[in-house]
């Protein structure tokens, strides 16, 4: 039976990936520091293995006799500063691959993000060798800089590959839909531009699929974009998606161009005051949500045999049982 090490094990893709490789014969042990993520990890049916990512017995005792590393783990906060993240995202990563390759573990895989091409523009069709020249918010840059790392350690003998979903939605997704549903309660929700503009998705599932994937490939060195092969307008997708919840998203809308103004003046005020919590607008969500993003995920179904295992369809009758 392979054993692996899981980082991230009690976040919402950790909690669906670790029941996924189970039932595909691994055996799985995960990192997990406070009580609840103990408890989450347990749950998904891990071995726990204490500690945090900055803690090197920790990370040596879970890459121990593991045959692979899933490294899952990050902050995904859009407005968190490069400084705040780098300690989790880069830092930890390097130690992570150190400890790796000195335990002789043979592959690691790094769910890293589209976001790392993001530009403050609107991007169609854009596969891996696109290159972004204003990467406007710290989680991007850091996971950018983290997916590099993951890519220059590759070896014959360890062999490492990144795997870059867009939006990751589905049962559980305490980001994008705790975050809308959270913003109509408060009568903040206003999509930008009509939200008219398109976007890729990726369910969670289909998230974990193309990990294991990659897990198994014989490509290495490399960087792959994975969607639900879908580009349904933002507006629409957002609807249905918190309409799983029963919640109505009401149809405002404010301009891109008065969206970018208040978000600047936000994130300003925010910072300067070091007031707590995060602005209601900041242009990484302008970024993230705001304007058309559509990457192709051609490279991973042709190298990987990546495909849709869950439609948004069939992702929204999930959350609706």
């Amino acid at each position: 039976m392979k054993q692996v090490f899981v980082t991230g094990g009690s976040g919402f893709v950790g909690q669906n990936l670790i029941p996924m490789l189970i039932e595909n014969g691994y055996k799985v042990k995960a990192l997990a520091r406070s009580a609840q993520a103990i408890q989450k990890v347990e749950q998904s049916g891990a071995t726990v293995v204490k500690g945090d990512l900055n803690d090197k017995q920790a990370l040596e005792n879970g890459v121990k006799d593991c045959a692979s590393v899933f490294h899952l783990a990050a902050s995904v906060d859009f407005f968190a500063s490069e400084h705040e993240l780098r300690k989790l995202h880069v830092d930890a990563t390097e130690l992570l691959l150190e400890v790796s390759k000195n335990a002789k573990v043979q592959r690691l895989v790094y769910l890293s993000a589209a976001s790392v091409i993001m530009n403050g523009k609107p991007i169609v069709n854009a596969d891996e060798s696109f290159v972004s020249n204003n990467i406007v918010d710290g989680y991007s840059r850091t996971k950018l800089q983290a997916e590099n790392l993951v890519l220059q350690a590759n070896t014959k003998t360890f062999r490492t590959i990144a795997v870059r979903p867009p939006l990751i939605w589905g049962k559980g997704d305490p980001n994008t839909l705790a975050g809308v549903i959270d913003a109509v309660k408060k009568g903040r929700m206003q999509f930008i531009d009509s939200g008219k503009h398109r976007l890729v998705t990726c369910h969670v599932l289909n998230v974990c699929h193309a990990l294991i994937l990659a897990d198994t490939a014989e490509q290495s060195g490399k960087t792959y974009f994975i969607t639900d092969g879908e580009t349904p307008v933002f507006k629409d997708f957002i609807r249905k998606y918190v309409g799983t919840q029963g919640v109505t998203v009401p149809d405002k809308a404010v301009s891109l161009a008065m969206a970018k103004r208040v978000a600047s003046v936000m994130e300003f005020v925010w910072r300067t005051f070091k007031l707590k919590g995060h602005p209601p607008l900041y242009k990484g969500f302008v970024n993230i949500l705001g304007l058309e993003f559509i990457t192709s995920d051609k490279k991973a179904r042709t190298e990987l045999g990546y495909k849709t295992f869950v439609t948004i369809e069939q992702g929204l009758n999930l959350m609706r049982q």
